[in-house]
């Protein structure tokens, strides 16, 4: 999303509230984003966080499955 944008990391980062170097590790894979960041970046380009999830409702069998494994 930054790339379609033509945003640089530090553009993005300073958006963010964070340093080019958080960017850089969340791009890589060397830091997880926060929810909340996920959620922030999501906001600022405009994205239906929806979409990026699956918030489909389980299956009645699921359910039961996971009510079993509790008890």
């Amino acid at each position: 999303m930054r790339l379609e944008r033509k945003w640089s990391q530090a553009t993005l980062a300073k958006k963010l509230g964070v340093d080019q170097a958080t960017i850089s590790n969340y791009e890589s894979g060397k830091t997880d984003m926060s929810s909340v960041q996920l959620f922030e970046v999501f906001l600022l380009f405009g994205k239906d966080l929806t979409n990026a999830f699956d918030f489909a409702e389980p299956n009645s069998d699921e359910v039961r499955e996971n009510e079993q494994e509790k008890e």
